[in-house]
């Protein structure tokens, strides 16, 4: 053996910065073995091991599973195509997700210095992912979120980004018409403000058909106590007019 030749796993480790403990384990799954391992137990690899070993680094870096690595080694070089072709369009999205935080963040370091950040209005996000997750969990059992996912499950995904996308904009000229209203100093049961409110019912109605009064209660509640909430409704707009839109909803539903 030319010492040159071999690197110890210490030595490895200090080249690829994976421990010697998780090379340790990748001999044990028979994922990286040792070119040579002497009759003592000591491992030394080769430069072709630290070769496979970039290859497993580089496919962990697109989510592959350790078991989906140990098939990638077994396949043909037109199989490892496909699987890294598969992977392209996950990075694009990562690169394209990345690029987004970039120019959001610069956006607000820019226009909102003196302000939070309000990650309510970075879609991208996962923002409204979380959203539904959460939903799913506390109300998964009622008949309005059936509703909205019986809904959801008719359309296809760019009819979903449209439909969401459409009543974003319909919840945000809501607000601006309301945030009026509560300037111009209107009573909750003024004619206007149930017009509004009655405008808000077909908004909410989108995307859950079956809104009634127990479903607005709850639209009410969330506005005045939810946090998130109140932040996007209250943005560049007066700051207590969330607890204005839930006093009129509450006063237009009794």
């Amino acid at each position: 053996m030319k010492k040159k030749d071999y690197f110890t796993p210490k030595e490895i480790s200090q080249i690829t910065d994976v421990s010697t403990r998780t090379l340790h384990y990748y001999h044990e799954i028979e994922l990286l073995i040792p070119s040579l391992v002497t009759y003592n137990g000591y491992r030394y690899y080769s430069t072709q091991d630290t070769a496979k070993l970039q290859t497993i680094l580089f496919l962990r870096k697109l989510n592959l599973s350790l078991e989906d690595i140990q098939r990638y080694f077994d396949k043909s070089i037109s199989e490892k195509n496909k699987i890294l072709e598969e992977n392209i369009s996950q990075l694009v999205q990562k690169r394209n997700q990345l690029n987004q935080m970039i120019n959001y963040i610069d956006h607000h370091l820019k226009n909102h210095e003196n302000e939070e950040i309000n990650m309510d209005k970075f879609d991208d996000y996962d923002i409204q992912q979380q959203y539904d997750k959460e939903a799913e969990i506390k109300y998964g059992h009622s008949t309005y979120y059936q509703a909205f996912k019986d809904k959801q499950k008719r359309l296809n995904s760019t009819e979903k980004q449209q439909n969401n996308e459409e009543t974003m904009e319909k919840f945000r000229s809501f607000f601006d018409q309301m945030n009026q209203l509560y300037i111009a100093n209107y009573e909750t049961n003024h004619i206007q403000v149930k017009q509004a409110i009655s405008e808000l019912k077909d908004i909410l109605r989108i995307q859950i058909p079956n809104v009634d009064h127990q479903f607005l209660e709850y639209i009410a509640f969330i506005y005045e106590n939810d946090e998130r909430f109140a932040k996007t409704i209250n943005n560049h707009r007066h700051k207590n007019l969330n607890q204005y839109i839930a006093n009129a909803i509450r006063n237009n539903i009794k």
